[in-house]
């Protein structure tokens, strides 16, 4: 079996919602950075589908989906679905019921909400997660941990913060890692990165909260696709990676991490990807190997087995548990790898 890597940007807006730039500003801007796809989230729209913009253009693999943003309610990444009309009029969990009815998932954005009146920002944490329709969550929503981080009062400071984000971010927020881990113990739940790309511009400054080829080079997600699956169905490939986890979340500006490899090998010769799931059984060997040196840590059911500080680790599970693997680089959250499950 042989498995390609899909370097991608989540979560993404344009002019059919509230984004500054058109499909093809965003696709060109996605080029630029060498994504492989990109999924389009338009607040309650799926008017780029219509008009036909999905597919690949020049080498990026266009991705609609849309995203369901219910007033004062919890917001979700519907992907995999043909229609929307009426999702955010209604209660969370019946726009959900027919995600479902379409052969679509879901995918929690921002899932301890925020509350930042002065920006406009007023979203509560989502709950319904027993819900067959959510099948991840956005781990690290990298405009939320910047919007956090701003001292919008002290100019230099949120000048320095717009110029050098990825010397302060702070990286998934503790609390959502630690329900991540929690989750895990019961189900599987696929954990990515998402920009929430707006490119908006800052009145009176100039500036853009920033502009699409700049925040494609930041927060990237990593997929791994059987190549003939690929081929068969490049749309349906992704999704179904996105779905259930295959691959790793890295903040590539602190390095490419293009290349890293992560895998569960069992004695008999299976091999095991991210988000994956099978029985525990003893003789398995976990690694993690990287392109650039970094602090790495192994974890199973969200607690340390061993760290390292290098470009590779590896270790045999002592028993069953939900494993996983974080780097840091230089002291900055770099790359999160999907769970393993062994049951």
């Amino acid at each position: 079996m042989v498995w390609q890597e899909h370097i991608g940007a989540l979560h993404v807006h344009s002019r059919y919602s509230d984004g500054s730039g058109t499909v093809e500003e965003i696709l060109r801007a996605a080029r630029q950075a060498g994504l492989d796809h990109v999924v389009l989230t338009d607040h309650d729209s799926l008017a780029a589908a219509r008009e036909g913009w999905g597919g690949e253009r020049s080498g990026v693999r266009l991705m609609v989906g849309v995203e369901i943003t219910p007033r004062g309610q919890a917001h979700v990444l519907a992907l995999r679905v043909d229609h929307c009309e009426g999702y955010a009029a209604r209660h969370n969990a019946r726009a959900l019921d027919e995600v479902v009815a379409q052969g679509g998932y879901a995918l929690v954005a921002h899932p301890l909400g925020k509350n930042k009146p002065l920006l406009g920002i007023r979203q509560p944490p989502w709950y319904n997660w027993s819900h067959p329709a959510i099948r991840g969550l956005e781990l690290w929503s990298y405009t939320h941990d910047w919007v956090d981080g701003v001292a919008w009062w002290r100019l230099p400071e949120a000048y320095s913060f717009w110029r050098h984000p990825e010397s302060k971010v702070r990286g998934p927020y503790p609390g959502v890692l630690s329900m991540w881990d929690e989750m895990g113990r019961s189900r599987r739940l696929a954990g990515w990165g998402g920009v929430d790309c707006h490119a908006k511009p800052v009145p009176l400054t100039g500036w853009k909260v920033f502009g699409y080829e700049r925040m494609f080079r930041f927060l990237r997600n990593h997929l791994f696709i059987e190549e003939t699956e690929y081929r068969r169905d490049p749309d349906a490939a992704i999704w179904s990676a996105l779905a259930e986890g295959r691959g790793f979340l890295a903040h590539d500006a602190l390095a490419d991490s293009t290349g890293a490899r992560c895998g569960c090998l069992f004695d008999d010769g299976r091999l095991l990807q991210m988000g994956e799931e099978a029985p525990f059984a003893h003789g398995a060997v976990m690694t993690l190997s990287l392109p650039e040196e970094g602090e790495i840590r192994w974890l199973q059911d969200g607690r340390c087995r061993l760290c390292a500080r290098g470009r590779a680790l590896h270790g045999e599970p002592a028993g069953p548990g939900v494993y996983r693997f974080e780097v840091l680089r230089r002291g900055r959250p770099w790359l999160f790898t999907n769970p393993f499950y062994l049951r």
